[in-house]
């Protein structure tokens, strides 16, 4: 049986990651190796989620035992042996470049082990079944990136989406797959829970680190699509989120959202770059006028630094 070892970037909202991981080592799944990566959450984040566990031990049925623990740090990563991984490794980031540059701290070491990686928002927990489903599914599409059934953590009855979603070219937008779906028509897999082999990751690269938050899972979607990976959905794969605990709904999930957005244009349909500018200035414009005027904000500030090439909103 394959390690699965599972990616958590945590920011501030540690009381979540240790939700996450009780739900993760609550699996049927009995190989199971976790990294929980701080990206600088100034708030001693590891310390508490540390302090936890001591008080509380993460029980793993899957093996009649209890998941043990390691706090590091990234400097000191390069000298761990990735083969004889804790259960579960706190690592300390020294600092916070975004999403994609949480996960590639580790990831540069995952990719060349043998067996799989898995993505995991600190704002999901798991079914006990998920990751038996997905290793099962992957001995079926053994070349495929796959994405779970995600519902509500709240409902856990709703299904929010399942797998991922497609890009709207024309308004630099996605739409997230509402109904049941193999995957083939997916555009990319949301990074909230993305599961593949390490072959595939070796074979597709790194997170694209330019986007510091969203849009980075989608342009490497589609740079595994054009290396002949697949994408696909695992039905029996479920999972639930919180709904984006932490960074919210306001300014910067809007700045990040429309900036990203756009550079995602640019780099793979400039044509459609025209009609998504203007796109976006009449959303901000319907926001602002429905009294979120923070939202509205965050757009035009996405679309003002997206042309004058920069980031503010970090």
């Amino acid at each position: 049986m394959k390690t699965c070892y599972v990616v958590v970037v945590n920011y501030k909202r540690w009381e979540d990651t240790v939700a996450c991981l009780r739900s993760l080592f609550g699996s049927q799944y009995p190989a199971i190796k976790a990294l929980v990566v701080d990206n600088l959450s100034g708030n001693q984040s590891l310390e508490q989620i540390a302090g936890q566990l001591r008080a509380a031990p993460l029980e793993w049925p899957a093996v009649q035992g209890q998941a043990d623990f390691t706090l590091t740090t990234a400097e000191s990563l390069s000298g761990l042996d990735f083969r004889q991984l804790p259960d579960l490794l706190l690592v300390q980031n020294n600092r916070n470049a975004g999403f994609a540059a949480g996960n590639n701290l580790v990831l540069q070491y995952l990719q060349h082990l043998d067996g799989y990686v898995f993505l995991l928002n600190p704002d999901m927990t798991l079914h006990p079944a998920a990751l038996q489903a997905l290793s099962g599914a992957t001995l079926q599409w053994p070349n495929a990136v796959f994405g779970l059934q995600t519902r509500s953590f709240d409902q856990p009855d709703q299904v929010l989406f399942y797998g991922g979603g497609t890009i709207r070219y024309a308004t630099a937008t996605v739409k997230m797959q509402e109904t049941p779906t193999d995957g083939s028509q997916l555009d990319y897999i949301s990074g909230g829970a993305l599961f593949l082999d390490a072959t595939t990751l070796k074979a597709v690269g790194l997170l694209p680190e330019d986007y510091f938050l969203y849009w980075e899972e989608t342009d490497w979607c589609q740079q595994a699509i054009r290396k002949g990976y697949t994408l696909a959905v695992c039905p029996e794969a479920i999972c639930y989120d919180k709904v984006s605990t932490v960074i919210g709904r306001g300014f910067l999930s809007d700045y990040y959202y429309t900036r990203n957005g756009l550079l995602f244009l640019r780099k793979y349909a400039k044509g459609s770059l025209p009609t998504a500018l203007l796109g976006t200035f009449l959303r901000a414009g319907k926001r602002l006028l429905a009294g979120r005027g923070d939202r509205a904000k965050g757009m035009w500030r996405g679309v003002v630094d997206f042309l004058t090439g920069k980031d503010n909103g970090h």
